[in-house]
């Protein structure tokens, strides 16, 4: 299996934190955020990655090169931010997944490891995909995700308005994919912001009745977009 890491984004929100460096190399405690993703998904068993790079990703390369000292093989994505989005990053790794299943994580997410290995035994036990989910007070931020008792999405609304949502579970950032998702990844236009959003493909393999899991996130899961975000998971995690 192939694990694909979005890395190419330029961190605006981060402020001077963001300015010289990508977001996906930012310390949170003795590793740096896109090693805790790495090392999450080499503990449950992927060996294998393609990291989709943009802004300073130069950096990215640099630093981890083949992946070798992480004990991984890394493949490099360059992303063309005039035609921006997650849907596309994780178009560009079709030749390197093949017709296996992959999972995606998006390159500011940390989550409490456990998790990779639990939605990958989810994928492979319903023979589907699979979307992580986590609580929030108001999705709006994010997305909000609406699946039914059986917990197979329904639905899943990008940015939504403050207040709209009659969920509280937001669009966590972790996949596992069946190679069915480029197909609709090839479909995507782009959406009311101009990004050619991974939600939007997802949204559509719902509605074509596509079977996709909700995995409800267990732990810790910390989107690291602010530089009060950067803070409390650091004080989460203290020096792991």
């Amino acid at each position: 299996m192939l694990g694909v890491i979005l890395a190419a984004g330029k961190g605006t929100r981060l402020k001077e934190l963001g300015r010289d460096i990508p977001k996906a190399l930012l310390p949170i405690g003795k590793k740096t955020c896109l090693e805790h993703i790495i090392l999450g998904m080499k503990e449950a068993g992927i060996r294998r990655f393609g990291i989709v790079i943009g802004h300073l990703g130069e950096m990215i390369e640099e630093r981890y090169g083949s992946g070798e000292s992480l004990g991984v093989e890394i493949n490099y994505l360059k992303q063309d931010l005039s035609v921006y989005g997650t849907g596309r990053a994780v178009l560009l790794a079709k030749e390197l997944a093949g017709d296996s299943p992959l999972m995606v994580s998006y390159g500011d997410i940390i989550i409490e490891p456990s998790n990779y290995q639990a939605m990958l035994e989810l994928a492979r036990l319903e023979q589907t995909c699979v979307s992580s989910v986590n609580w929030m007070d108001d999705p709006s931020a994010g997305a909000a995700v609406y699946f039914n008792e059986e917990g197979f999405l329904e639905d899943i609304i990008e940015k939504p308005p403050k207040g709209s949502s009659t969920t509280n579970w937001n669009n966590a950032g972790v996949y596992v994919f069946q190679p069915i998702i480029f197909d609709y990844l090839a479909q995507l236009g782009a959406s009311k912001r101009g990004e050619y959003e991974l939600s939007g493909a997802l949204r559509m393999m719902v509605q074509a009745k596509v079977p996709v899991k909700a995995h409800k996130i267990t732990g810790y899961w910390k989107d690291i977009g602010t530089p009060e975000d950067v803070i409390a998971i650091r004080h989460l995690l203290g020096d792991k």
